[in-house]
């Protein structure tokens, strides 16, 4: 695994060879380690896998422009475009997720294939309200433990608390600034009308939601007919982590069924 490229201003892990590439990006406050259970099962399989770390977050630096969706999705395109990344395979988690989708929207040309991981896409109503008013709360008297709550409420009782713990450390590690602006940015994209990018990317995809789904899977199925849908058992948010052989079996049903030809 390389620890030194970088690409589009942004750092990037390469793990695995083969022609056929994919992609993780991981969620909001998080970095590349995020993905690591999914990138070493896909990189068993023979292809080339990028794991990003998004600007701002992990070792990528915050660079000098926003963190609205539609820049952040730029970035991802411009990554591909700058690896000469083709037939990609798009993996997002959580905000991630909602960032991939954007990209894709951006280079149907490039990407062959999309998988949201319990990301904000075709979300119910309030939901912009409610991203806006967790960025507030990080922008007030006491942003770490307004930062720790929302960490939390992503684990389930039943969670391992050493995962909790390592988790809590790693999304505290980017600026309260990056945390509030990326918040901002999914709250904006909402409430602009985040369905049109699905509609833009116009195929099917994969979506595996958590217990609690962020996205509204009767809304998600009238904006794509084709979509696949997925739901994980006896985990939280992070189910990368916690149930890595379902996740990793749903997404390589997928692939094998839907993913690109040379899959």
């Amino acid at each position: 695994m390389s620890h030194d490229r970088t690409a589009a201003g942004m750092r990037y892990w390469q793990t695995g060879r083969g022609r056929q590439d994919v992609l993780l990006v991981h969620g909001w406050c998080c970095n590349h380690r995020f993905m690591k259970p999914l990138a070493a099962h896909l990189a068993s399989w023979r292809r080339r896998i990028i794991s990003v770390d998004m600007r701002g977050h992990g070792a990528s630096p915050a660079g000098d422009r926003g963190f609205s969706v539609p820049e952040l999705g730029a970035d991802l395109r411009n990554l591909m475009v700058e690896l000469e990344m083709d037939d990609v395979v798009l993996i997002g988690h959580s905000m991630g997720g909602v960032w991939s989708l954007a990209a894709a929207a951006q280079a149907t040309d490039r990407v062959a294939a999309l998988l949201l991981l319990d990301a904000s896409v075709a979300v119910p109503p309030g939901t912009s309200e409610q991203v806006a008013a967790l960025a507030e709360s990080i922008r007030g008297a006491d942003p770490r433990q307004a930062r720790i709550d929302i960490i939390r409420s992503f684990f389930i009782p039943e969670s391992d608390p050493r995962l909790v713990d390592w988790t809590i450390d790693q999304m505290l590690r980017p600026s309260d600034t990056v945390a509030a602006a990326t918040l901002d940015g999914l709250a904006d994209f909402v409430e602009a009308g985040g369905d049109a990018a699905l509609t833009a990317w116009g195929r099917r995809l994969l979506y595996i939601g958590g217990p609690a789904p962020f996205a509204d899977y009767g809304r998600l199925r009238e904006l794509v007919p084709e979509a696949v849908i997925g739901q994980v058992v006896g985990s939280g948010h992070f189910f990368q982590f916690e149930v890595p052989r379902q996740t990793n079996a749903m997404v390589s049903r997928y692939l094998r069924l839907w993913g690109p030809p040379s899959w």
